[in-house]
């Protein structure tokens, strides 16, 4: 077993859920927000936060079809031009050193759909569920603390 980063270091993640709590005010559809988190989780290989947000979105009532195909989004047609932004966004700013990185073609289609304030927005959402992976994945967050951050969503939303 590896450290408990939750216990350890208490008051960074109490701090780190603060900024969670602030994110659910944002006013992005929570759908949205749990599809794109479940994205980059999925990116980075963060088994616990892709069962955790899988998870929340079937408590919010997405349809199967559409949390089964985020690995896949780009070929599947069940997801809205807002949600594509999204997703690209995402993946763009989780691959900083990717081939090209965050383009300025991108940043303009991203504002365009989002606001200058509303890219804001979802790159600090993008931020914290990589930093919530960053701990998830070396770490290796045991899946029983999925049931009770259902229970507390502030606690830990990643």
């Amino acid at each position: 077993m590896r450290a408990d980063y939750f216990r350890l270091i208490s008051r960074e993640i109490q701090q780190l859920s603060k900024i969670e709590t602030t994110i659910a005010d944002y006013p992005m559809a929570a759908e949205l927000l749990e599809l794109v988190k479940l994205r980059v989780s999925q990116l980075n290989g963060c088994s616990f936060c892709v069962s955790l947000h899988t998870q929340q979105l079937r408590l919010m009532n997405e349809a199967n079809e559409r949390i089964d195909l985020v690995s896949v989004w780009e070929e599947a047609g069940c997801y809205t031009a807002r949600e594509r932004t999204a997703f690209r966004w995402a993946e763009a700013v989780t691959r900083l050193a990717g081939e090209e990185g965050v383009s300025d073609q991108l940043y303009q289609e991203t504002v365009a759909v989002f606001g200058e304030e509303g890219i804001c927005q979802l790159s600090i959402v993008v931020s914290m569920i990589n930093t919530w992976n960053r701990l998830a994945v070396p770490f290796q967050t045991d899946h029983k603390y999925i049931e009770s951050l259902l229970k507390q969503p502030t606690e830990l939303t990643n």
